[in-house]
C-alpha cells in the first residue's frame, strides 16, 4: 500500500511520505491542485507522470532552493517559498510531501502553525506526533527561531486560516478582558476564575480548540 496521507485542513491541505502507484486512486479522489515537493530528489517517474495525467501541478520547491551540496534539507527559503503556495487559496487543494514526509513537511507545518498563533507546546506535540519515535531537535529550534515576518500573508488568504486568525483575536480579547480586571479577583464568579487559569496554563495564544501536552525536551537526548 502506499503511504498514509494526512489531513491538515479539511478538503484544503494534506501532507504525505512520497507517493506510490497504490496511492493513485486516493489522489485522484483528493482532486489535488498542487503538489509542494520538499525534497531534494524527484518521486518516481510514474508519480510525476500520474500527477500530469490528473492536472495537478508538482512545484519542487526543495530542488529550486538547493543551489549547492551544502545546501541544508531545512531552511529559511525553502520555508519562506513553501508557506506562500501554502497561503494562495488558488492552489487548493494541496498535498505536501517530501522522501519521507516527516521531518520537513513537519517542519513546515510547525513554521505554518507559528503563523497561525499556535504556541509552541501545542506545535511540539503535534510535530513529534508525526516524527515519533525519533524527533529532531534541530527541527523543532529551527520552527522555535522562524520569524514570522518573512512571510508575507495575502490578501485573501484561505478560509481555514482566516477562521484561525478570528479565534486567536478572541482569544486575546478575552485575556485583556480578564487581565485588566485581574486586581478584583475577590468579586469574580467561578467562571472568570476557570477563565483564567485556562490562560495561565495554555497562554492567550491556544485556542480551545487546541489540545495541549507539555514538552520534554529530554526525549529527544
Amino acid at each position: 500500500c502506499g503511504p498514509e496521507i494526512r489531513t491538515i485542513y479539511a478538503l484544503q491541505v494534506y501532507r504525505s511520505a512520497f507517493p506510490t502507484p497504490a496511492s493513485f486512486e486516493y489522489l485522484k479522489f483528493l482532486g489535488l491542485r498542487t503538489i509542494v515537493n520538499l525534497s531534494q530528489e524527484l518521486p518516481m517517474r510514474a508519480v510525476v507522470a500520474y500527477f500530469e495525467e490528473i492536472g495537478a501541478e508538482l512545484n519542487n520547491v526543495g530542488l529550486r532552493v538547493w543551489t549547492h551540496p551544502r545546501c541544508t534539507p531545512i531552511s529559511h527559503e525553502l520555508v519562506k517559498v513553501a508557506l506562500q503556495i501554502i497561503l494562495d487559496r488558488s492552489c487548493h487543494p494541496l498535498l505536501l510531501v517530501s522522501s519521507s514526509g516527516t521531518h520537513q513537511v513537519g517542519s513546515i507545518v510547525g513554521c505554518l502553525r507559528r503563523l497561525q498563533g499556535w504556541n509552541l507546546t501545542s506545535i511540539f506535540d503535534e510535530y513529534r506526533s508525526y516524527a515519533a519515535p525519533s524527533p529532531r531537535l534541530h527541527c523543532e529550534q529551527f520552527i522555535e527561531l522562524w520569524d514570522n515576518d518573512l512571510v508575507t500573508i495575502p490578501a485573501t488568504p484561505p478560509a481555514w486560516f482566516e477562521a484561525q486568525q478570528e479565534l486567536l483575536l478572541n482569544d486575546l480579547a478575552k485575556w485583556s478582558e480578564l487581565h485588566r480586571g485581574q486586581k478584583l479577583m475577590d468579586g469574580r464568579d467561578s467562571t472568570d476564575r476557570r477563565n483564567l487559569a485556562y490562560f495561565r496554563v495554555s497562554g492567550p495564544l491556544a485556542s480551545r480548540g487546541v489540545t495541549s501536552a507539555v514538552a520534554d525536551e529530554d526525549e529527544d537526548n
